[in-house]
């Protein structure tokens, strides 16, 4: 066998290059605009012009699984997010918006470099995202934005309450210019996701909603959203708009997802049935918004769903709970004992202090009010959870002393 040095002139002979002898590859010095790599136009103001890419969809197209127009009422969505009235608007009123900016810290030092915003105009849905080419051109961009949003009622975002409007909001003040956005109401549906999905999903980031809601894959045209303020700065000092160009999709497909997610939203709060509701957990959490909305005979009936029979033993037991506290509260106890019966029976400490109360003041039958009391001490010193049950125990060996007391039994 040769040794190691005869194999590794044989391999430099082959153009093979190893160890110290690699050598790193060159920056390309190449300077690529980004009006040849992404199709745009240049939109003019009063205060120069900016580059925006352009994209239109039709208003039947299909991302992922759902459609991007809503297919029935958004009136749960709109109360939902305290603005009632936007249900009688057009969808042509709701502008879908998301920003990539130059940093997430947020302040007066973050710019958004690249606004998307799109709208539904003439059964299409029109996208622009406004992009600066160097810091100069904001104002254009500013200007170009306000008019493109000229007349709408409201805005959809994901997290744009605490992120993307405040910076917006901020750029307009700082270029003195007039701010179309605190006028309208804002639909930020990263919190009503999380309400319905947090059960079933570990993350709701908007690009897991794509994956596991929408069924929306992106390409590998797409870049990571921590790479995006250092990949703009690098185009700032380069030239290079080849580093940036992925940039725009991962920005187009924000804007449309909001749009899905919008309709999937308002659909699934319309109507939650069986039919396009396929996970139990998502249902139980659907219960629970109704439920804070004051639809109670929706949540009662989407809690007795069996759908929900699926559930884990932890959100069996709250859908039983749920749905016995309202037929409780609407005067229907006798419907509620035998849910609460059914939970103590998988373990729920809450259903058998129900059950005691029930049978001490309703029917002052005291063996059974101390019998479901007891289950409610033993289950709670099985858990091993002293320390955040402690105030449970004591109220609970305070409730056994009386009951006992009442019943004429000795109390050790």
């Amino acid at each position: 066998m040769s040794d190691w040095s005869d194999l590794s002139e044989q391999l430099k002979k082959l153009g093979v290059r190893l160890g110290k002898d690699q050598s790193p590859p060159a920056k390309s010095s190449k300077k690529t605009p980004i009006e040849s790599l992404v199709p745009g136009h240049e939109i003019n103001t009063m205060f120069g012009s900016v580059f925006s890419s352009n994209y239109q969809l039709e208003f039947d197209h299909i991302h992922g699984s759902i459609p991007i127009a809503p297919f029935t009422k958004y009136s749960i969505l709109c109360e939902w997010a305290n603005a009632p009235h936007l249900a009688d608007e057009d969808i042509s009123d709701f502008i879908f918006i998301d920003t990539e900016t130059t940093g997430l810290s947020g302040g007066t030092g973050t710019m958004p470099f690249m606004i998307g915003a799109g709208r539904f105009i003439d059964h299409q849905f029109v996208l622009e995202q406004f992009f600066l080419r160097n810091p100069a051109e904001e104002k254009a961009q500013l200007a170009a934005l306000s008019s493109f949003v000229d007349g709408a009622k409201a805005i959809v975002s994901y997290n744009g309450k605490s992120f993307d409007l405040p910076i917006i909001n901020t750029r307009y003040i700082l270029n003195r210019l007039s701010n179309p956005f605190p006028e309208m109401e804002h639909v930020d549906l990263l919190h009503i996701t999380r309400r319905v999905w947090k059960r079933r999903l570990r993350e709701c980031k908007l690009g897991n909603i794509e994956r596991e809601v929408l069924f929306f894959k992106r390409t590998g045209e797409d870049i990571p959203g921590y790479l995006v303020p250092e990949f703009y700065r690098e185009y700032l000092v380069n030239g290079d708009g080849s580093q940036i160009a992925g940039i725009f999709y991962h920005n187009r497909i924000d804007v449309v997802s909001l749009s899905a997610l919008f309709t999937w939203l308002a659909a699934l709060l319309e109507d939650p049935s069986d039919e396009r509701i396929l996970h139990p957990q998502d249902l139980l959490s659907i219960g629970h918004l109704m439920e804070r909305l004051d639809r109670e005979e929706l949540a009662e009936r989407i809690y007795r769903s069996e759908l929900l029979d699926g559930l884990n033993q932890t959100d069996r037991i709250n859908a039983l709970i749920s749905r016995a506290r309202l037929l409780k509260r609407n005067g229907k106890i006798s419907e509620a004992i035998p849910l609460w019966k059914e939970a103590v029976e998988i373990g729920s400490v809450e259903a058998a202090v129900e059950l005691a109360m029930y049978y001490e003041h309703n029917l002052k039958d005291y063996p059974s009010a101390i019998k479901f009391t007891e289950s409610a001490i033993s289950m709670l010193t099985n858990e091993n959870s002293a320390n955040s049950a402690s105030k449970i125990m004591h109220a609970l060996e305070h409730r056994i002393k009386r009951l006992l007391e009442k019943s004429g039994k000795s109390v050790e």
